[in-house]
C-alpha cells in the first residue's frame, strides 16, 4: 500500500533531523590547566594574545575583568569577551581586545569553560583605569560569607508555530535564590548552559543579579533559546556565585507536533487515493466481465 512506504519515508525524514546527544571530552590526563599572555601591560584598545594548555575539550570564553574578577562576571567586560573552542589535545589560542572592566582594577585576563567546572585568571596591568583599595585584611578564624541556594526552578512559556514545526524554541526559566549566609552576596555572578546531555556545552547570556541580603530571597528571570531544528529534551544547567556556587539543573522539552501533523495527513491522503484507485479497477474489471468482444 502506498501509505506505508510514505509513512516510512516521513518518520526517516523526521528521525535524521535529530542531533545525536553529545557527549563530552575529559581534560587531558596529566595536565594543568595554564593561561598565558603574551604581554602583561596594556590599554584599552590594544590586543592581547591569550594561550591555553591543558584545557578540556570544549568552548572556553575569555574576558577582561577588574576587580581581580572576585565576583565573576559581574566584575568583567562580558560584552567584549571571546570564544574559542579547544581540541582534545588542550591547547588554544584567541586574540583579546582589551576593554576597560565596569570595575576598577587589579586587573585580569578570565578564562572559563561554558561547563563552568574550570576557570582561572592572569594579571595585567591595564593603562588608565584606576586601582580599587585593597579589601580588608580577614581576621583570624573564619569569616562570615554568604551562602547561595537555588530554591527552585520553574520553566515557563507557550507553545509557537515555531515550536510546531522543530523552529526555535524559547522558554523562560524562573530561578529562586536565597541567601542563607550573614553577610550579603554582591552582584553574584551567574553561569548558564545549554545543551544536550548532562554536561550542555551552549552559552547562554547570564542575566544580572543585584546584592542579596542575609535571608533575602529573589526570583531570577532567565530567557533561553533553543535553536533550530528543536526537536527532543535539552539540558539547563547554571552556577549562581563564585566562591561557592549555588548550582541547578533542569531539562527542558520541544517536540515539532505540527510536523508530525502534517506528515499524518499526508498518510490519510495517500491512502485515500489508494483505495478509490483501487475502487475504479474493481469496478472496472466487473464491468468487463460478460462483454461483448465487438
Amino acid at each position: 500500500m502506498a501509505g506505508v512506504p510514505a509513512l516510512a519515508l516521513v518518520t526517516a525524514v523526521l528521525t535524521a533531523a535529530l542531533p545525536a546527544p553529545a557527549t563530552p571530552a575529559a581534560p587531558p590526563a596529566g595536565t594543568t590547566p595554564v593561561i598565558a599572555i603574551d604581554r602583561d601591560r596594556t590599554a584599552p584598545g590594544d590586543r592581547v594574545l591569550v594561550r591555553l594548555g591543558g584545557w578540556p575539550a570544549g568552548t572556553a570564553v575569555i574576558e577582561i575583568c577588574g576587580n581581580g574578577a572576585r565576583r565573576g562576571s559581574a566584575d568583567c567586560a562580558v560584552h567584549a569577551g571571546v570564544q574559542t573552542y579547544v581540541p582534545t589535545a588542550g591547547t588554544a589560542h584567541a586574540t583579546l581586545t582589551v576593554t576597560a572592566p565596569p570595575v576598577g582594577c587589579p586587573c585580569v585576563v578570565r578564562v572559563t569553560g561554558l561547563s563552568g567546572r574550570i576557570s582561572g585568571t592572569v594579571p595585567v596591568v591595564v593603562a588608565g583605569i584606576s586601582v580599587l583599595p585593597a579589601p580588608p585584611e580577614a581576621g583570624h578564624g573564619l569569616s562570615a560569607t554568604a551562602d547561595l541556594e537555588v530554591t527552585r526552578v520553574t520553566v515557563t512559556g507557550r507553545w509557537s508555530w515555531s515550536d510546531l514545526f522543530a523552529g526555535p524554541a524559547k522558554r523562560t526559566l524562573l530561578v529562586e535564590v536565597r541567601n542563607n549566609g550573614a553577610v550579603p552576596a554582591v552582584e553574584p555572578a551567574i553561569a548558564v548552559t545549554l545543551g544536550r546531555g548532562a554536561e550542555p556545552t551552549g552559552f547562554v547570556p547570564p542575566p544580572l543579579l543585584d546584592t542579596l541580603d542575609p535571608g533575602e530571597q529573589r526570583t531570577v528571570r532567565l530567557p533561553v533559546t533553543i535553536g533550530a531544528p528543536a526537536v527532543g529534551t535539552y539540558t539547563v544547567r547554571g552556577e549562581v556565585g563564585s566562591d561557592r556556587p549555588a548550582r541547578f539543573s533542569v531539562t527542558v522539552a520541544t517536540y515539532p507536533w505540527g510536523l508530525v501533523g502534517v506528515a499524518a495527513v499526508l498518510v490519510v491522503i495517500l491512502a485515500l487515493v489508494e483505495l478509490r484507485r483501487a475502487r475504479r479497477a474493481s469496478r472496472r474489471s466487473r464491468t468487463g466481465v460478460g462483454a461483448d468482444p465487438r
